[in-house]
């Protein structure tokens, strides 16, 4: 059953570069005054990786590819056709408050119930850790991932601030239908405004170009975390180690 009182979902048309989406997913979490979930695209083919991984885990065949490090942790994701979302909560809110695992294992369970009305009825999740999380992120599944056919396709990372709770996940390599952003949003929730594409924009753009260009975008935010092995940075833990404290 649906968890969450109501939640804002806005389906942005547009898409968009690396930065610029990772901007948007922080400018929403800064903002929203519920649950407010985001689902986008990409304008090219990318990758994104997690908040302390070195950029040599980047697999040779996406080398030259644009590339962002994203808030949230969690293994590396190649998007390129992928279907992604992010979920986002204030501080003091039940997401924000409860145990990461919990949360992980909910909104999976949210999904399964949708991509079960989509036709994939043979989807469940995955009951065990088969990797640290660290690596590519679809090769092998961390604990309560969805799997479909014995094949990982769907996965997340998560992040718990001050401002609140950050959840950015993808679903992969299946073809969903085009409302399936509604199909998860009214699994996840009991009651559902879809938000308009202009006043989002207006709301978050201004913030997002403002964090894409001083953060997501530099060189310094995408090789600050490039340390050696020796010194890793933030310990993660959590649900397939895709969440940070």
């Amino acid at each position: 059953m649906p968890s969450i009182p109501r939640l804002h979902l806005w389906q942005d048309t547009v898409p968009r570069e690396g930065p610029l989406n990772m901007a948007l997913d922080e400018a929403m979490l800064l903002q929203a005054e519920g649950v407010w979930m985001r689902v986008y695209g990409w304008e090219e083919s990318s990758v994104s990786i997690g908040f302390s991984q070195p950029i040599s885990v980047i697999p040779n065949a996406q080398a030259g590819w644009p590339m962002v490090r994203r808030w949230t942790g969690g293994g590396v994701v190649v998007h390129d056709g992928d279907w992604t979302y992010t979920l986002a909560a204030p501080a003091g809110s039940d997401l924000s408050e409860q145990r990461a695992v919990e949360t992980y294992r909910e909104i999976h369970e949210a999904m399964i119930r949708a991509l079960h009305e989509a036709g994939m009825g043979e989807c469940s999740l995955q009951s065990e850790n088969t990797s640290d999380g660290m690596g590519v992120c679809f090769v092998e599944p961390a604990k309560f991932d969805v799997v479909w056919q014995e094949q990982k396709i769907a996965g997340a990372a998560q992040r718990r601030a001050k401002t609140g709770f950050l959840h950015q996940g993808t679903i992969q390599p299946v073809k969903l239908p085009a409302d399936f952003g509604l199909l998860f949003a009214r699994q996840l929730a009991m009651d559902v405004v879809v938000m308009d594409q202009m006043e989002m924009e207006a709301r978050l753009l201004p913030k997002a170009r403002e964090l894409a260009r001083d953060k997501y975008a530099t060189m310094e935010w995408t090789l600050h975390r490039s340390v050696a092995a020796s010194n890793p940075g933030p310990r993660l833990a959590g649900a397939g180690s895709n969440v940070l404290p």
